[in-house]
């Protein structure tokens, strides 16, 4: 008996620490608290995004599905100016959590620096929607509206921000909002 527990604990531990044959990085859960996951962190902080680039990447490369791995690449892609790619990592998440808040307002800001007015107007409705009590989006989703031209839905949506959070010093008055706005 206590042989067997023994074998079982030395395959236990060489499972985990050796990686026997058809155990993968993938199988086991990622750790953001891992040397490389801090060292992305780190970089990030710092602004060394090519740096924390091949090292994200091969995190994803072993973790695919993790938000977290996800949103630091979104990270270092905005920090290099790559918002298409930042964009995508940010899609990805929001296919993986199914929840808008998540990516908010980082896509919507992703697509309005590609130039992409109508998909950067769709984020911010999709996280006005998502944070139906967060001021904030409501007053991005407004100050994209009233940049596109769109004069009432702007006011309604300025008029949403004023309502949950009235103390908010960068709300233009209630009327002429959108005008204030251009």
């Amino acid at each position: 008996m206590r042989r067997s527990l023994l074998a079982l604990l030395f395959v236990a531990y060489a499972a985990v620490f050796v990686r026997l044959p058809g155990w993968s990085d993938s199988d086991a859960p990622f750790d953001p608290l891992e040397p490389r996951g801090r060292e992305v962190e780190r970089a990030i902080e710092t602004g060394q995004f090519a740096a924390a680039l091949p090292i994200a990447q091969d995190l994803l490369a072993a973790h695919a599905d993790d938000a977290t791995v996800l949103f630091w690449l979104a990270e270092i892609h905005r920090g290099l100016g790559r918002h298409d790619d930042e964009a995508a990592a940010l899609e990805r998440i929001l296919l993986l959590t199914r929840h808008a808040e998540a990516v908010c307002p980082a896509l919507p800001e992703a697509y309005a620096h590609l130039g992409d007015a109508t998909r950067a107007l769709d984020g911010y409705e999709r996280c006005a929607a998502a944070g139906a009590t967060d001021a904030e989006r409501w007053f991005d989703l407004a100050t994209a509206d009233a940049a596109a031209g769109r004069a009432a839905a702007a006011e309604q949506a300025f008029a949403t921000s004023r309502t949950i959070d009235p103390t908010n010093p960068r709300l233009p008055a209630a009327t002429g909002a959108t005008e204030a706005r251009r």
